[in-house]
């Protein structure tokens, strides 16, 4: 756990120097494992036990349990993206306000105007679905930025704004919780961490985004070579 926060840590470093350098500005997020309950932890440890499997399933079990995370498809403003190997999202930030809306749901629905052109979006079941609202704040008592997280109506239309944050997941393993984050004031947009629980189904998602998949733009990346490495950045 400590070697997972640390390399989080140490990538949104990275984010941070190298978005501040290059001019652009993106909306991250991490997805993270949801706590494991109590009689999971005794489960896990009775397997870490069984001397005869050797140190290979505590291993696999810890590998399972990480990649919980990644594969996991969002979209935002036209663009869909996959939670990487560590839980991460980025997109570019194509809004002014500090502020965004997160919605978790299985199915939207596209109204075109004509052939390909959206007009908008829609949920198509508004009642296995659920959104949230996540505002940045500053705190004139402790002078503090941080941000703020409500579970927010779902709209009576139905129609989803282009500026909403959308995982494409069943609401049940998908845990935002609501209350007070600590922040920074930065143009780079670094939102909560979100948590999925055990049980969560991607190629479900991935399969039904298929078929829609043509009214997105997927994040591109320019990669420029350096002395021993390349240096990756997310075109705007």
């Amino acid at each position: 756990m400590k070697n997972k926060n640390l390399l989080k840590k140490i990538a949104i470093a990275t984010l941070l120097i190298h978005f501040s350098v290059s001019g652009y500005q993106i909306i991250t997020f991490f997805m993270v494992p949801y706590p494991i309950m109590p009689n999971e932890q005794v489960a896990l440890k009775k397997v870490k036990n069984l001397t005869k499997l050797g140190k290979l399933s505590k291993y696999t079990l810890r590998a399972i349990k990480n990649h919980r995370t990644a594969g996991i498809l969002c979209s935002y403003d036209g663009y869909l993206a996959f939670s990487d190997l560590n839980g991460q999202v980025i997109f570019p930030r194509k809004h002014k306000e500090p502020a965004i809306n997160i919605l978790v749901t299985e199915h939207i629905v596209p109204v075109t105007m004509i052939r390909n052109t959206i007009h908008h979006w829609e949920l198509d079941q508004p009642e296995n679905a659920k959104m949230y609202r996540v505002e940045r704040d500053y705190d004139e008592e402790i002078k503090a930025y941080f941000w703020n997280v409500m579970e927010a109506k779902i709209p009576k239309d139905n129609i989803i704004d282009l500026e909403t944050i959308i995982i494409f997941a069943n609401e049940k393993y998908v845990a935002i919780p609501e209350g007070i984050t600590l922040t920074t004031k930065n143009p780079q947009l670094i939102l909560p961490d979100i948590f999925i629980k055990k049980g969560i189904t991607k190629v479900t998602s991935a399969l039904y985004t298929f078929g829609i998949k043509n009214f997105f733009q997927p994040n591109q990346y320019i990669y420029k070579k350096e002395k021993q490495n390349y240096l990756q950045q997310l075109k705007n």
